[in-house]
């Protein structure tokens, strides 16, 4: 076997699909893994140390890793110790963790001086001056892990945050959360940018639906193709540089004095890039792929 794709999605999952015909196209053997699958025993032989469905396999030559912020640490766990036994994994576990975590994804870029939005995390009691003072209202309230903008709250006013701060005190709700300063230039909009082995492969702006900010695509948003600037590139390339991503869908804000980066995913989605963008993502995947089977049999 040549690949796994490490997914909690089945084969007829759109992406899974796709990259499954692609890689069967340039006579690259394939095929989805469930991570809940596996089970690691961690002792001096590392290659006989990771079972699938309670039996040994036949590692593969490279991982391509589809489960992006929803990645546990169970599954993180396993990718660590596939690396150990020599399978290239697409993308690293260490990466993935990284990029999951909202908060230190942007202590990370603010370290490198890529524009971000102002970030603070929220700790109880819940002091709403220093929101005010520091990131200001409208705000946006987010789960520090997330992906497809669950977990992402607009709070226009400061009253408003209060109220959800308030309820999720009382819930008992005990996930970290973030407050980020409101980038309103064009509200409901974005550009999702998509980077494959350093390179930026095009730019799709996104627009949110109606009475909704979030622009992602998986929520009804639509999307059309996006000129990429030289700033684009270099802001999106860079962020994949500093976060250690092969593959990444980089997240920018419209904001006045250009872009800013909301997020970095790890396994982004590309129906709708292949959609509006009339690129073909999978191809370009796989021949990166395929690139790095080369490489390490040569």
């Amino acid at each position: 076997m040549d690949v796994w794709i490490f997914s909690r999605n089945s084969e007829i999952d759109y992406e899974n699909k796709r990259l499954i015909e692609t890689f069967t196209k340039k006579n690259i053997t394939s095929k989805v893994v469930e991570p809940s699958y596996f089970d690691i025993i961690v002792n001096t032989n590392i290659k006989n140390s990771i079972l699938y469905n309670g039996q040994l396999v036949e590692l593969p030559k490279i991982v391509l890793v589809r489960t992006g912020a929803e990645t546990s640490n169970f599954m993180l766990a396993v990718l660590r110790q596939l690396d150990k036994a020599g399978v290239i994994c697409i993308n690293e576990a260490d990466s993935i963790e990284t990029a999951s975590d909202k908060l230190k994804t942007s202590q990370i870029l603010s370290q490198h001086n890529i524009s971000i939005p102002n970030t603070m995390m929220v700790k109880h009691p819940i002091d709403s001056t220093i929101v005010k003072n520091r990131i200001g209202f409208p705000c946006v309230v987010k789960v520090i892990t997330g992906t497809q903008g669950i977990g992402v709250y607009l709070c226009e006013k400061r009253r408003d945050f209060n109220k959800l701060m308030e309820f999720i005190h009382n819930v008992g709700i005990s996930k970290t959360l973030l407050v980020q300063e409101y980038i309103g230039l064009n509200p409901g909009e974005d550009v999702r940018v998509l980077v494959i082995g350093g390179k930026v492969i095009g730019a799709m702006k996104r627009t949110a639906p109606k009475g909704d900010f979030r622009a992602n695509i998986s929520n009804g948003g639509t999307g059309e193709k996006f000129d990429v600037t030289p700033e684009i590139d270099f802001i999106a390339r860079e962020t994949a540089r500093v976060l250690n991503l092969h593959i990444a869908g980089i997240d920018l804000l419209f904001h006045n004095d250009g872009f800013v980066v909301c997020e970095a995913n790890t396994a982004p989605g590309f129906k709708g890039f292949e959609k509006y963008c009339d690129v073909d993502i999978a191809e370009l995947i796989v021949e990166y792929i395929d690139y790095k089977l080369f490489k390490k049999n040569v």
